[in-house]
């Protein structure tokens, strides 16, 4: 913040000590929760700026100052630097406090418990017990004495030369923000190594010291000529001075978090602050080692270990990934957790991507994919339109994306005494070393010249520039301006933008070790990270263990697989195949009317033939599983782009088969991942039929285990299930008349301005196998709890359907389970205040009453951690051949947490690298369950996913959830022309304005106008009308996308009366002429319920306003398309 300061004596100014700083006093408020007291902690802690005044009681004043009048307790009063609002330090406080202990069981707006959790009644027994080894290290002690919390700041602006550091400055003040400068400031501060040796710093605004000053710590001195901050903080500031001010906020005693554990204490801001230390303490000493990033260290020329092989590891611990100009790290990460038993140190590997230590010239080149930097300039070539210039949309781009970037110049000539110095980058220029000119100063004479750049690194440097076309390159630094092929990206950055396909699987060979290789390589870090000498750990007397902790795991008995035909026991094994069986429920009505398109002309395309002889096996397998068949397909080569190809394939195949297209086949030459989602977008928004996608290769291949795995995908999308799982557990099993809900949230991928999406699917049967599901925009960008307005737009008509299918008698559920994929604990209060409650108002609202009977089970899954487990080499019992736990090994004590119900779950079997278990939370459980009942039930139903032949990691509800949102983000309404929507590069045009996500339903009410005048009986719900009670077959929008302003949902339906109904459905199979055109108009009524343009008209202006995801469209006369996301 920036502000003049105040004179001395200034009418409205507080008065000033013998030092010049204000009077502070000591006072308590119980309306500031940040800085609450605690009777057992001491006297009040909280400062604020006042007038003198009598001095409470207790206390005394000398010269305005509080002496205690007894009491070891007291702390000396903060003096806060000028212009500085209690307010804004108070602030700047709390969101330190809420970043840095993220992940933590804590609401940051209340540190009072408003839930009661669900608690663990017992421990798991069935099964048989074995043991595993824990990426885990316990910590044998932590500090006892009393810890003093600073509040830092540090000044920059301009003092007299005579002043001191309490003295204000004569010229405006602002706080330093930057932490690269604030760090440099705290940790070279002589004042602060003399007073504060022992001081930590959390790079903020917090530091933690034993030492308590009496007095506030104040150290001036002049900002640096080298220290150069950032692009975007305030430019590079010279001649200024930083002033360093820490005063002592409170005292922390650490014997609060002993209290939580042995549930004396809850989980209140005194817990928070203890483990908030701990955390920093941790954290500091390697922080200042290694590159640091958040709680992941990464080895950047490590020499200074005696031990030649860590050595030799820490050196050795990257690898550069292919043609991306990013190089993948490995590093160590470490968190301290709560147990029942006390505190352990959670220990790991963990990859980070940076830009790889290569040339400026050579990265552009992997931006650009061009394999001669010569040809880089061509992309670059400015254009002149009506006299104007105007650049490339690649030159806009990239010298976007390079901002910032720190690099340094590196060719033969330069300087050795200046081969340190590094320049951030502003932007490029595009222009040519031989006619860009810039100012030399003649030492000599003192005359300014002017000369190309060239030229200046010919006559300086002896230099010849290879490229002088390649652009140039402004730093942020005045009038500094470099070729391009001189400069060399410095240090370790961390990599900004997504990996492309290539570099991602490069990635992945990397970073999947195998269980032994990782164990091996965390003990490796451990021995790095040296905690036992530690200087901040030995100065705080914490000590941390050396040997990984052993616990007791379960490994829980598999279920057995149903399928039509025979039932099948898989063992510890984790997979299955699906020779010789049927399909547990096979699609009810034959599948007669579909097609398949094949694009041409490319060198990996597939000819008739083969179409032929894969159409054949594909018919022979389908029967064999007990699939209901009766056409063969037209094949159709698809010539045209891919919206007119799928377009021309869903009418041929209609006029072919007289029929609606129950399904469409498209074979592609490569996997792209882009034409995949234009043909889905297709399917799902334009003719809301099911699509199977196939590459050309596996179909020339022919293999019948390919084609068997793609028939269980075609089964659930016409409406079958492949198997069940039978329990093997008494009590395991759904009670009856029981939902599942699974539900997920995602977020854009970097570079995509797009909201959060919101997704819940519903369970369609007894067992919870098949799922119906739903999507909505979730209102703001990262907001990751569901809004009341998306759950009751979402959850209400699959509720009703439920009702009118499953239930009895058109009756809600008894029992919902639901299960929530992706909050941190910080949000478990929010889940259970906001999305519970919403919940349970739907499923009132169905059941037509004020408040829902039923009863509830919250389980919240978590698959973003760094606990592993390691069975014993060679243990067969517990392990398989690739060293990864066996699926069913539950992990419920000494790493799981002290209070309430969680536990860790192996339910797959790793095909590469280590395999990472689950961690479930259960937050409600309203039905009681036995842990024998819930957890078991949660391992057999993850042999239930219906497009897999083994069991997947995660429950499926939740698997489901997150495939809806997958699909509903590339559902945007945008045009086809911009290109990807994601990935390492998203294409931006400067003249294409692209509409935002203020989400509106003015464009999908437009769309439907026509349709909505053909079809007598049509109602259309707006927003805020009731959804029809029972939403049958007859839907317009199957469960699809609509949202508008805010995340509410808008569902716009169609409803028919019972005659409507009927009439239209007998009439559904009436003749149509070659074009596809209806012979009747009550076949005109039925296409206006799925016109071949649903949605909106290619050749329509879309407003700004529009809703981005287009609705999935439903059909009266098909095969109810619930499972569109398979």
């Amino acid at each position: 913040m920036s502000s003049q300061p105040r004179k001395r004596g200034s009418a409205g100014s507080p008065p000033k000590g013998d030092d010049g700083s204000p009077y502070l006093q000591c006072h308590s408020s119980s309306s500031s929760s940040s800085l609450s007291s605690d009777s057992r902690d001491g006297p009040p802690t909280n400062p604020a700026i006042v007038h003198p005044g009598p001095a409470p009681p207790g206390y005394h004043r000398v010269k305005g100052n509080l002496i205690p009048d007894k009491g070891e307790n007291w702390l000396p009063p903060a003096r806060e630097p000028k212009d500085v609002p209690e307010d804004v330090l108070n602030k700047a406080q709390a969101l330190s406090l809420k970043r840095e202990t993220r992940g933590r069981f804590i609401d940051s707006r209340s540190t009072t418990p408003k839930y009661t959790l669900a608690q663990r009644k017992a421990y798991n027994k069935s099964g048989r017990e074995v043991e595993v080894v824990m990426n885990a290290l316990p910590i044998i002690k932590f500090p006892t004495k009393p810890i003093f919390q600073y509040e830092v700041n540090a000044l920059l602006g301009k003092w007299k030369a005579s002043a001191g550091a309490n003295d204000p400055p004569e010229m405006g003040q602002y706080m330093e923000k930057d932490e690269e400068v604030l760090r440099k400031v705290f940790y070279r501060s002589q004042a602060r190594k003399e007073r504060l040796p022992d001081a930590i710093y959390d790079g903020k605004h917090i530091a933690w010291s034993l030492t308590g000053l009496d007095t506030q710590l104040r150290d001036k001195f002049e900002f640096p000529s080298g220290w150069k901050r950032p692009v975007g903080s305030r430019g590079d500031v010279y001649g200024q001075d930083i002033c360093l001010i820490m005063s002592v906020r409170r005292k922390i005693f650490l014997g609060t978090i002993n209290e939580w554990l042995e549930k004396k204490r809850p989980f209140d801001e005194r817990v928070m602050e203890s483990l908030n230390f701990l955390d920093h303490l941790i954290r500091d000493y390697p922080a200042q080692q290694f590159v640091a990033l958040k709680r992941s260290y990464f080895f950047d020329k490590f020499d200074s270990h005696p031990d030649p092989e860590l050595r030799k590891f820490a050196n050795e611990s990257y690898w550069p990934l292919l043609r991306s100009g990013a190089t993948c790290y490995r590093g160590v990460f470490q968190t301290i957790k709560p147990s029942p038993h006390g505190l352990f140190l959670n220990v790991d590997i963990s990859h980070g991507v940076f830009y790889s230590r290569n040339s400026l010239l050579y990265l552009l080149q992997c931006y650009l994919k061009k394999q001669n930097p010569k040809q880089v300039p061509e992309l670059f070539e400015c254009q002149w339109v009506d006299g104007a210039r105007t650049e490339t949309w690649q030159f806009t781009y990239y010298s976007k994306a390079l901002k910032g970037l720190r690099v340094r110049p590196d060719f033969e000539g330069y300087p050795e005494n200046l081969a340190k110095r590094t320049f951030a980058i502003a932007h490029l220029i595009n222009g040519d070393s031989n006619e860009f000119v810039i100012p030399v100063e003649d030492k000599a004479t003192g005359k300014i010249n002017k000369m190309s750049l060239n030229e200046y690194y010919k006559t300086k440097y002896n230099y010849t520039i290879e490229f002088p076309k390649t652009a140039l390159v402004q730093t942020t630094r005045p009038n500094v301006v470099f070729p391009m092929e001189i400069l060399v990206i410095h240090g370790l950055q961390r990599w900004p933008h997504k990996l492309d396909e290539a570099a991602t699987a490069d990635m992945i060979k990397y970073t999947a070790v195998k269980p032994a290789g990782r164990l091996s390589a965390i003990e490796k870090c451990n021995k790095i990270l040296n905690h036992e000498h530690d200087p901040n750990l030995i100065a705080y007397g914490m000590k941390i263990g050396s040997n990984m902790l052993k616990t007791k795991a379960r490994l829980l008995p598999n279920p057995e697989i149903q399928f039509g035909n025979v039932k099948h026991n898989p063992g510890t094994t984790g997979r299955w195949d699906l020779r010789g069986k049927k399909w547990l429920k096979p699609n009810t009505k034959p599948l007669q009317s579909w097609g398949i398109g094949y694009i041409v002309n490319h060198r990996y395309s597939i000819d008739k033939s083969q179409i032929e002889a894969w159409q054949d096996q594909f018919e022979k397998l389908f029967k064999m599983h007990g699939g209901a068949f009766a056409n063969r397909a037209r094949a159709i080569e698809m010539r045209e782009n891919i919206g007119d190809g799928v377009k021309n394939l869903y009418d041929l195949t209609r006029t072919t088969h007289k029929a609606i297209p129950q399904l469409l086949v498209v074979i592609v030459p490569e996997k792209h991942n882009f034409s995949y989602l234009r043909i889905k977008k297709s399917c799902d928004c334009r003719f809301g039929v099911p699509s199977q996608v196939l590459q050309s290769r596996r179909c020339i291949e022919n293999r019948p285990q390919y084609t068997s795995n793609v028939l269980m995908k075609v089964n659930a999308k016409l409406g079958g299930v492949t198997n069940r799982a039978i329990p093997r557990t008494p009590g395991s099993t759904l009670r009856p008349q029981s939902i599942i809900i699974g539900a997920d949230v995602t977020h854009a991928k970097r570079g995509v301005d797009t909201p959060s999406l919101a997704a819940m699917c519903v369970s369609n049967d007894p067992q919870g196998v098949s799922y119906m599901g739903g999507c909505q925009t979730n209102g703001e960008w990262q907001k990751e709890i569901i809004t009341r307005q998306n759950i009751h737009g979402i959850l209400r008509p699959l509720l009703l359907e439920w009702n009118a299918t499953l239930g009895k008698g058109g009756k809600p559920p008894k029992h919902i389970y639901y299960f929530r994929d992706g909050v941190s604990e910080s949000e478990f209060n929010e889940i259970l205040h906001k999305e519970v409650p919403a919940i349970k108002q739907v499923a009132a609202e169905c059941m037509k009453v004020s408040t829902w009977p039923g009863k509830m089970t919250v389980v919240v899954a978590n698959k973003r951690h760094h606990l592993r487990g390691f069975p014993k080499t060679g243990d067969k019992m517990c392990g398989d051949a690739r060293g990864n736990p066996l699926p069913g090994l539950l992990i419920d004590r000494d790493v799981t947490g002290p209070h309430g119900w969680d536990f860790l779950l192996y339910s797959h079997t790793a095909l590469q690298g280590t395999s990472r278990p689950v961690h479930y939370t259960v937050l409600v459980d309203e039905i009681g369950h036995k842990p024998e009942e819930l957890e078991n039930m949660i391992y057999e139903h993850c042999y239930q996913y219906v497009r897999s032949t083994t069991p997947v990691s995660i429950h499926p509800s939740i698997y489901y959830a997150h495939l809806i949102t997958a699909r509903a983000r590339h559902h945007e309404n945008v045009p086809i022309g911009i290109g990807p929507r994601h990935g390492a590069m998203v294409r931006e045009k400067r003249e294409l304005k692209l509409p935002r996500f203020k989400e509106a339903i003015e464009t999908r009410r437009t769309a439907f106008e026509h349709q909505l005048e053909l079809g007598k009986g049509h109602t259309e719900h707006k927003l805020g009308d009731p959804v029809p009670e029972r939403v049958t077959d007859a839907i317009l929008n199957r469960w699809g996308h609509s949202a508008n302003k805010g995340g509410e949902g808008a569902v716009i339906r169609t409803k028919f009366d019972s005659k409507t109904r009927e009439d239209l459905k007998a009439k559904a199979s009436s003749t149509t002429s070659d074009d596809g055109k209806s012979t009747t108009e009550s076949q005109a009524t039925a296409d206006s319920n799925n016109p071949p343009h649903t949605g909106l008209p290619q050749d329509s202006k879309v407003p700004m306003d529009a809703t981005r995801l287009v609705p999935i469209e439903g059909n009266i006369n098909r095969l109810p398309y619930k499972m569109w996301w398979i």
